[in-house]
């Protein structure tokens, strides 16, 4: 049986004495769903020092009578940092699991009603807890901030993480697929079961199959492997063809049913070579991606999955083909939408220039073998990354050990922003793959000193003042990421780069907080101009975008410059229908052009023997505000207490177009089964270039939620959803 175990909830911020206690009071604590985090109120604000310290979590709990004298397990998605686990007042254990996630075994202390598992958990800084820096560049947000399940098993069945699938043999014409299902029998006496595989094939039919009967001993684990080598003509996953198989299987004992179990796979091989860069199911191909954290305005880290897999989407629609989960192991949800929509992933642990101790060291270990055993079967996982920006290479030796005795078949990566102190100390030499931070004017001096290691950029760009709605910075990031792309993708043996960042992220850094800015989206995922210019550059299809506005009162006849971006082969530029001439389509392209209000055009063409259509892009100057436009991104939503999605504001003339000088704050209401989450906890954000956005999360009752938003002395705009019941 499995049973969301994320609603009921109480918690309270700080330490209490006897919190694990049965009878405790807990009626005055606050109540929650996970995903939960204690700093989404105190973070992205501009004040420094996000609570750093202990939380309680309890909940009461039954166990279904059949499943009484069964194995009874809590799968906790994430808990940050440190988390000790009490049921019925007994110290289970205490777990690190703040980033892979952890199980907790209950089943010596439960009963069959009146249950109450307590947790505490605590992020102050600890050097030997990863990352291990007191104030990395991101935020180390407290709580129970996934979700959480409920499992209840027979004595003999499959434990956490216990099913490894793998590709051993995959070409065009056939493919062999090895399954590895872990059995754990915690009776006394021996059990015999028969252990059952099926592979379907994308489409859902049955491609191959197989059965074996296992004898586990008492108190043992076993292993149930079968090497399925008759697949003919698979279906090969790339980011263009994300194919995905599923391997279903079964545990049965005296032909009852005992547990099933699927798993998600694809057929593809890869390979980074020294000269050529990456190369995918034999074809090379230019690794085009971000770096992203995981964090959100009014949420903090405890993004539900319908957040997470929306970023993956807006990296496919970016045009891009690869994400670093930096600096830490990511919501699994995340790396599912990539292995649908085709995204590959270089997955790396919890760090930020640091290195710690002793037991730092086994911290790391544990953590590389916490995310291998998690994420080893997602198809879209193609590095296993080491650490970032801090070098020892005794630590490099035994995490590059660890994760190549976990998983043989991914090779393993290091990002260095000094490479030649990598070199000195031996460092660089370490991993498979070598990932470069920056440094991208010295790429051919880096190639002359390593020549022989393969080599991707893991890091470029960091325009950390990049503010939507600021279109000076705006445009200075739109410079700054072309040369570093230009850079990069000229030298052959570059496997291909992650600019950072996809989207701005809170942080308590010194030199940017509390939001560092260096996203192409805003800290809500609304686009900046980098994002036109980065998704025109990786576009099959045509496009033009012309950047900023063209509402410039009191600058009628000054020159302004205007940037346009395109990958056509031509532009021709107009105001108010007069041609200011045609140009070739360089991207971006500068045009000095004297202001009157009217509309400007842009009409991009391709000349040769292939000439499409023209296409087109405009921008007209704005009237007084005249209204707000409400848009919601998802209008139905689960009533599960966690789901979310954003609403969009944008204040506009009575043509409907946006009113760029529109920057106060638009405040926000709900009426119905919802709630608003905004920076500070407050229902309100802040416009730029007269758009904003803001988070709305569903309760768990069913019904219709109406959200208005007031901005100045405008008219309140709505608009309406629905929150559905869970099945």
């Amino acid at each position: 049986m499995i049973e969301d175990f994320s609603k009921g909830w109480c918690f309270h911020l700080g330490e209490v004495e006897e919190g694990r206690k049965q009878n405790l009071a807990d009626d005055g604590w606050e109540s929650v769903t996970l995903p939960h985090s204690w700093n989404a109120c105190d973070t992205f604000v501009p004040s420094r020092g996000y609570y750093r310290g202990p939380g309680w979590y309890r909940k009461r709990f039954d166990v279904p009578a059949f499943g009484v004298g069964k194995k009874v397990f809590i799968e906790f998605g994430a808990g940050f940092a440190l988390a000790d686990v009490w049921v019925n007042e007994q110290h289970v254990g205490q777990y690190m699991g703040g980033f892979t996630g952890f199980e907790v075994d209950a089943s010596p202390w439960v009963r069959a009603t009146d249950n109450v598992i307590a947790l505490r958990l605590d992020n102050s800084h600890d050097p030997e807890i990863l990352p291990g820096r007191e104030i990395p560049d991101y935020n180390l947000y407290g709580g129970l901030y996934r979700e959480a399940t409920l499992r209840i098993k027979d004595a003999l069945h499959i434990p956490w993480n216990g099913l490894t699938v793998t590709t051993p043999q995959v070409t065009k014409e056939a493919a062999s697929v090895h399954v590895c299902v872990k059995l754990k029998n915690d009776r006394d006496e021996p059990a015999a079961c028969t252990c059952a595989v099926e592979i379907l094939d994308p489409e859902g039919v049955c491609v191959t199959s197989a059965d074996q009967a296992v004898t586990v001993a008492g108190n043992e684990e076993a292993e149930a492997t079968f090497l399925l080598d008759d697949i003919a003509s698979p279906f090969l996953w790339s980011p263009d063809t994300p194919q995905l198989y599923e391997a279903r299987v079964q545990v049965s004992m005296d032909e009852r049913p005992l547990e099933e179990r699927t798993v998600r796979f694809g057929f593809r091989w890869f390979e980074f070579t020294v000269e050529d860069g990456f190369h995918l199911n034999g074809e090379r191909l230019e690794l085009r991606g971000v770096n992203r954290h995981q964090d959100y305005p009014g949420l903090a880290n405890a993004v539900p999955p319908r957040l997470q897999k929306r970023d993956a989407a807006i990296i496919k629609d970016l045009g891009g083909n690869f994400v670093r989960t930096s600096h830490y192991p990511q919501h699994p949800a995340f790396l599912d939408a990539c292995d649908e929509l085709g995204v590959l992933v270089y997955a790396e642990i919890a760090s930020w220039q640091h290195i710690g101790g002793a037991q730092f060291f086994e911290n790391a270990k544990a953590m590389m073998r916490e995310m291998i055993a998690r994420d080893k079967n997602h198809p879209s996982i193609i590095l296993w990354g080491l650490l970032n920006e801090g070098r020892s290479r005794g630590l490099f030796e035994q995490l590059n050990d660890v994760a190549h005795g976990c998983d043989p078949t991914r090779p393993t990566v290091y990002a260095d922003n000094r490479p030649e102190e990598g070199k000195e100390l031996g460092t660089v030499f370490v991993p498979d793959v070598l990932g470069i931070n920056y440094k991208t004017p010295h790429l051919v001096e880096i190639r002359e000193m390593l020549p022989e290691l393969k080599v991707l950029s893991s890091e470029h760009t960091n325009a950390d003042h990049a503010e939507r709605g600021k279109l000076d910075t705006e445009l200075a990031q739109i410079d700054k990421l072309k040369d570093s792309l230009d850079r990069i993708e000229a030298q052959r043996f570059m496997a291909g780069s992650a600019l950072w960042s996809m989207h701005d992220y809170g942080t308590d850094y010194e030199p940017v907080w509390p939001i560092q800015h260096s996203g192409i989206l805003d800290a809500y995922r609304l686009p900046k101009e980098a994002y036109q210019s980065l998704k025109i550059r990786w576009a099959r299809e045509r496009m033009i975008h012309i950047c900023g506005h063209w509402t410039w009162p009191g600058h009628e006849g000054k020159q302004r410059t205007v940037t346009v971006l395109t990958n056509c082969d031509t532009i021709e530029l107009y105001v108010n229908g007069r041609s200011l001439g045609i140009r070739r389509g360089e991207n971006p392209s500068l045009w000095d052009v004297e202001y009157e209000p009217g509309t400007l055009t842009a009409i991009g063409r391709d000349v040769g023997d292939a000439v499409g259509p023209e296409i087109s892009a405009a921008l007209t100057t704005a009237r007084a505000a005249d209204a707000l436009v409400l848009e919601v991104s998802d209008d139905r939503l689960l009533a599960n207490g966690a789901d979310c999605t954003e609403v969009t504001v944008r204040v506009v003339d009575k043509f409907g177009v946006v009113v760029p000088q529109a920057r106060e704050e638009a405040v926000f209401s709900v009426d119905g089964p919802a709630h608003i989450r905004g920076i500070g906890g407050e229902p309100k954000t802040q416009l730029a270039a007269g758009v904003g956005r803001i988070i709305v999360q569903a309760t768990d009752t069913p019904g219709d939620v109406t959200i208005t938003a007031a901005y100045e002395a405008l008219i309140e705009a709505v608009v309406t959803l629905t929150t559905l019941p869970v099945d």
